[in-house]
């Protein structure tokens, strides 16, 4: 299928940064909660992560009417092939069906548009479950290496990726959590 690479240089990335940001959120909201602690500084850091994680999922498989790295817009001459193939294994990639997915996906924007972007005085929505998204973002992975083929770029896959982040992470943050509970006990 014919493709543009420019398009899809910027696509990869902001996908992987969604995974990244996830993997930052997940693993600092548990620590934080499990070690009870209080700060604003992991407030707002856990925070920035989830929010972060969101608006980079937006940028690829939000509203496709005005931004550019949109999956849809990886092919101007082959985009109805394009749409079509990604759309064809994606219910049954990511376990629900067409509806649900509609359903899903305006949870997602309707956030990231009335919260996250734009700040809507009474939207007291949840914050959307990501594991939906997530799957998403691997089922993308998998899509595009099967588009942009014969081509090829030296990069694990998101999941791969996502399990070697998610072992450096934990380690990390349990020092760095660690650090925060004896600076509060010093401080007291």
């Amino acid at each position: 299928m014919e493709y543009n690479p420019d398009v899809f240089r910027e696509q990869f990335p902001i996908v992987k940064r969604f995974v990244y940001h996830l993997i930052y959120y997940r693993t600092l909201h548990t620590a934080y909660k499990e070690n009870e602690l209080k700060s604003e500084f992991w407030v707002h850091t856990i925070d920035a992560h989830l929010l972060q994680a969101i608006m980079n999922w937006s940028m690829i498989f939000g509203s496709d009417g005005h931004n550019p790295t949109h999956w849809k817009r990886l092919s101007s001459t082959q985009s109805d092939e394009l749409e079509q193939s990604f759309r064809e294994g994606l219910p049954n990639h990511i376990g629900i069906s067409w509806e649900e997915w509609a359903g899903y996906w305006k949870e997602i924007t309707d956030f990231r548009s009335q919260y996250i972007a734009h700040r809507e005085l009474y939207f007291n929505n949840p914050v959307p479950h990501l594991d939906i998204a997530l799957n998403v973002a691997y089922y993308y992975d998998n899509w595009i290496r099967q588009v942009i083929s014969p081509d090829l770029f030296p990069e694990p896959s998101l999941k791969e990726s996502a399990k070697t982040l998610n072992t450096t992470v934990v380690q990390l943050v349990d020092k760095l959590i660690k650090f925060t509970k004896e600076s509060q006990q010093d401080a007291e």
